[in-house]
C-alpha cells in the first residue's frame, strides 16, 4: 500500500476527478469516517516492510485484471505494477475479457493478485463486504478473517441505522490497520443525455432503469 503513488494515478490518469479511499466503506457509505485516512505514498516505509519480512531483494508475483471493463483501469493496473516494480517487486501482469476474467474469480482461479471494482446501489459498503471478505463462502472472497466476517454478520443482523453505522465505522477501522485489499480510489462518473432524452436520472450504482425515459 504504502509504494503506490495514489494521488499521481488520480492526477494523470483521471485528471484530478477520482478520490482516495481507506477501505471498503467508502465516502457517501454509511458509517464512513474521514479520521480513517487512506495510506499515504511512502515507499521507503514499504521498502522497510519488505525487508522486515524477509523480502529485502523482493519477490515475483502475478497479477490479473478484467479489460475493457473500468475506465482506465488497465492504466491504473499498470502504473501499480511500475510502481511495485520501484520496490523490487516484479508483476507479471495479465488482462482478460470480463466475462472470462469474473468466472475465474468467482472460482478461485486468478493469480495471487487480481484487480476489480464493487459499486454499491444501497448507500452501505454490505454487498461489497458480504461478496469478498463475508466468509469462504462469499461470492469473491480470497482472503478469511473471522473477526471480519462476524463483523459483517452483526451489520446483517443490525436493524437500527446508528448502531449499524458503528459496526460500519469499526470495519472500516480494522480494514485499515489489517488490509486484504490495496484500497485505490472512488472515480468520479459524468454522463450527458442529449436534450430531447427526457426522465433519464444517472445512478451511483452503475445500474440502469429506462422503464420511464423516453425520447422526445
Amino acid at each position: 500500500s504504502y509504494a503506490i503513488n495514489y494521488q499521481a494515478i488520480i492526477d494523470n490518469i483521471f485528471n484530478g476527478k477520482a478520490e482516495r479511499t481507506a477501505g471498503f466503506v467508502v465516502p457517501g457509505n454509511l458509517g464512513y469516517d474521514p479520521s480513517v485516512e487512506p495510506y499515504p505514498y511512502d515507499p521507503e516505509k514499504a521498502k522497510e516492510l519488505l525487508a522486515e519480512a524477509g523480502y529485502a531483494d523482493g519477490f515475483e508475483i502475478g497479477m490479473a485484471g478484467p479489460s475493457d471493463t473500468y475506465i482506465n483501469f488497465e492504466e491504473v493496473m499498470q502504473a501499480v505494477a511500475g510502481y511495485w516494480g520501484d520496490i523490487g517487486i516484479e508483476v507479471s501482469l495479465e488482462f482478460m475479457e470480463s466475462g472470462k476474467y469474473w468466472g475465474l474469480e468467482a472460482k478461485r482461479e486468478l493469480p495471487p493478485l487480481f484487480g476489480d471494482s464493487w459499486s454499491s446501489s444501497i448507500g452501505e459498503a454490505f454487498p461489497r463486504l458480504k461478496g469478498s471478505v463475508g466468509g469462504r463462502d462469499a461470492s469473491y472472497a480470497a482472503w478469511f478473517d473471522q473477526k471480519l466476517v462476524d463483523m459483517v454478520e452483526k451489520v446483517e443482523l443490525t436493524p437500527d441505522q446508528e448502531e449499524r453505522a458503528e459496526v460500519y465505522t469499526d470495519i472500516l477501522e480494522y480494514m485499515k490497520e489489517d488490509p486484504p485489499f490495496i484500497y485505490l480510489y472512488q472515480p468520479q462518473g459524468f454522463e450527458a443525455a442529449r436534450e430531447r432524452v427526457k426522465n433519464y436520472e444517472p445512478r451511483v450504482s452503475e445500474q440502469y432503469y429506462l422503464k420511464g425515459v423516453s425520447l422526445e
